[in-house]
């Protein structure tokens, strides 16, 4: 009797809550179907329906904790687990946080964005007002678009230069250059696959690319000077060679220590620059922005 009464009152705080008030306009079951998501076994126990795959997701964007935080949070916030609709017993907590990745792999395979839309927008209607008014993000989400760190950067020049060099080379008939591009692609996996790196490890590998970039600018020059009546080269080409040059100086800076400005963070989107603002999780985001305005 005693727990029946603990458990109405936390489901009466629970409906209260900002995130009771968030699970009673949310269409779980209807978004669950539209979604084509599957009743499979996740882990050990099956205690992940449909419904709750969805509403982990949701929670995940509502807190902004990364995989580990959530489960760690959802094992002991009776709210969550509401949330959720299920009850974890704290004797078996979750403990592989990576179902919240096999999860969202599940949706992404299955997810289709206009009819989700399309449920949403229905269940969402009586509580909608303005529905003449569209608004809009300010910043634009290009493609071959990511986070951007010095080795991302380096290795995408690396990579889109060595196919080049490689590809000049059979279209005249000569032996490809020497060079480490094949002991520093190893490298560079080995160091992606480390969970931690350590500081010197990162500047160390980060020294050899600058210098493979520089060796194999070295090299396609050379064979431009020698061949390059034989090569045709498109606009696309020509600039994308330019941005490297440019990206490669600005990288010896900043390993040297120095500041660089109108740093370059997209060897296939050279135009994005970081925006630094107050955000709720992150101070910078990098995109083009646009702005709409009434005519």
């Amino acid at each position: 009797m005693q727990n029946l009464i603990f458990w109405k009152k936390y489901r009466k705080s629970f409906n209260a809550s900002e995130l009771g008030r968030l699970h009673s306009v949310f269409p779980f079951e209807r978004v669950a179907k539209a979604a084509g998501l599957s009743e499979q076994r996740l882990g050990r126990r099956n205690i992940f329906s449909p419904s709750a795959k969805i509403a982990l997701m949701v929670l995940k964007a509502y807190t902004g904790f990364s995989d580990r935080q959530l489960v760690e949070h959802l094992n002991g916030n009776i709210h969550y687990q509401m949330f959720r609709g299920i009850m974890i017993n704290p004797s078996f907590p979750i403990t592989n946080y990576k179902i919240a990745i096999a999860i969202r792999n599940e949706m992404v395979s299955r997810l289709d964005v206009e009819s989700l839309q399309k449920v949403l927008a229905t269940h969402w209607n009586p509580y909608l007002e303005n529905l003449h008014v569209c608004m809009t993000d300010a910043t634009c989400y290009e493609s071959h678009t990511h986070f951007p760190t010095d080795m991302k950067l380096l290795w995408e020049s690396l990579k889109w230069l060595y196919r080049h060099i490689c590809k000049h080379c059979g279209e005249v008939g000569v032996r490809r250059p020497r060079n480490k591009y094949a002991d520093v692609a190893r490298s560079y996996l080995s160091y992606c696959k480390k969970r931690k790196r350590k500081v010197s490890r990162t500047r160390m590998l980060k020294r050899r690319m600058i210098r493979l970039l520089e060796k194999l600018l070295i090299q396609r020059d050379g064979i431009h000077r020698e061949y390059g009546a034989a090569l045709r080269y498109t606009q696309d080409y020509r600039k994308r060679l330019s941005i490297i040059r440019k990206a490669l100086v600005q990288e010896k800076e900043m390993f040297e220590g120095r500041k660089v400005s109108d740093r370059i963070v997209s060897i296939d989107r050279h135009y994005v620059r970081p925006i630094v603002r107050g955000k709720e999780t992150k101070s910078v985001e990098f995109g083009t922005s646009v702005c709409s305005r009434d005519s």
